[in-house]
C-alpha cells in the first residue's frame, strides 16, 4: 500500500509480532525517503537533550608554533625526536548512529496493546532507514533470546537489510522457542562488548524495558554521556508498574502456573521496583542531559501522525 504524505504511519497487523516485510514497507514512508525530514527524536515534550557538536578526529601533526593549545601536543613524538609537536584534527563530517534493541524474552509481552518487542523493533527500523537516507552511517545492536547481533556504523544498504532481517528473526524464534531458551547476557554486559563500535559524536539509541537495569548499567551509561548523544527510551506494560486491585493472582506459560499474593505490602514493593526503573533513567537525564522517554504498550506516540507532539 502506498503511504501518502497525510497518511497515518502503517501500523503492526498483529499485536505480537511484525514480519520482515512490515519492517521494510516503512523504507517508503515520506521521513524515511528524505522528503520530510523530521528531528529523530524520543522526547514526549519534557525530555530534551543538550545538542552537541560534531567530534573532532585525528588528522595530522606540525611543528608546534607560539599559541598552540598545549593540550594538543603529542607528547609520545616529542619523547622521540625531542622537538616539540601539534596535533591537527579534523571535524567528522557525519553523525554515526547506533541502535541498540532489546528483543529478548521480557519484551515479547504486554497486556494491553502491542508487544513490547513489536514497539521496539518499529522504532529501530524507523531510525535505520532515516538515517540511511540522510546519508549518515547506521549500525546496532539486536539482543534477542538466542543471542546478539552487533553491526557496525556503515552507509550500505545491505547491512540495513541485515539489521531489519535481524529485527524480524527475533519473532520467528520467539515462536519457537521453549523454556530451555536461554537470554543474553544483561544490558550492561552488551553496553560493555558494544562500547569499542562507537566512535565520538555517535547518537546511540536503545529501546528496551530496562527489567534488568542496575548502578553498572547507569555508570556505563554515565560514561557513554560523555562522548555520545544518548536517546533512551523504555518501553512497558502498564501491568509493570502496577497490579490490578485484588489479592490473589494466578499466571500461566509454557507449562507453569505461578500464584502471586498481591496484598498491600506487595503492591507498595511491585510499584516500588518499577519506579526504579523510571529513576535511574530519569537521574542520567538530570544529570548528563541525556534523553528519555517512556512509551507504554497501550499509549505511544509510534502509530500516530507526526506532529509537534509526536514522540519520534
Amino acid at each position: 500500500m502506498f503511504i501518502g504524505e497525510s497518511s497515518p504511519r502503517p501500523v503492526p497487523a498483529a499485536r505480537n509480532l511484525i514480519s520482515l516485510d512490515e519492517l521494510v514497507s516503512l523504507r517508503f514512508w515520506p521521513p524515511a525517503r528524505g522528503q520530510k525530514r523530521e528531528r529523530m527524536a524520543i522526547r514526549e515534550g519534557h525530555h530534551l537533550s543538550n545538542v552537541r557538536a560534531r567530534g573532532m578526529e585525528y588528522d595530522d601533526v606540525r611543528e608546534y608554533q607560539p599559541g598552540d593549545d598545549i593540550r594538543h601536543l603529542d607528547w609520545r613524538l616529542m619523547a622521540r625526536t625531542g622537538e616539540a609537536h601539534t596535533k591537527l584534527f579534523r571535524e567528522e563530517r557525519e553523525r554515526p548512529v547506533f541502535v541498540i534493541t532489546d528483543l529478548r524474552a521480557p519484551m515479547h509481552f504486554a497486556t494491553q496493546g502491542h508487544f513490547k518487542s513489536v514497539l521496539a523493533a518499529y522504532a529501530s527500523a524507523m531510525v535505520i532507514w532515516t538515517t540511511l537516507s540522510s546519508g549518515d552511517r547506521v549500525g546496532g545492536q539486536v539482543l534477542t533470546p538466542n543471542g546478539t547481533n552487533l553491526f557496525k556504523p556503515s552507509n550500505n544498504r545491505q547491512q540495513a537489510m541485515q539489521m531489519i532481517a535481524s529485527l524480524s528473526g527475533s519473532f520467528e524464534h520467539n515462536a519457537k522457542a521453549n523454556s530451555t531458551s536461554d537470554d543474553p547476557a544483561s544490558l550492561s554486559d552488551k553496553l560493555i562488548e558494544v562500547e569499542a563500535s562507537l566512535s565520538s559524536g555517535t547518537i546511540l539509541y536503545l529501546f528496551s524495558d530496562f527489567h534488568d537495569a542496575d548502578p553498572l548499567l547507569e555508570q556505563h551509561l554515565m560514561r557513554l554521556s560523555q562522548r555520545c548523544e544518548l536517546k533512551l527510551v523504555l518501553i512497558s506494560d502498564p501491568l509493570e508498574s502496577q497490579l490490578p486491585t485484588g489479592n490473589l493472582y494466578r499466571f500461566t506459560g509454557e507449562g507453569r502456573e505461578l500464584m502471586v499474593n498481591a496484598d498491600h505490602n506487595q503492591q507498595i514493593r511491585y510499584r516500588s521496583e518499577f519506579k526504579k526503573r523510571i529513576t535511574l533513567l530519569e537521574q542520567l537525564h538530570n544529570i548528563r542531559g541525556v534523553e528519555f522517554a517512556h512509551w507504554q504498550s497501550h499509549a505511544h506516540p509510534l502509530f500516530s501522525q507526526p506532529g509537534a507532539n509526536d514522540g519520534f
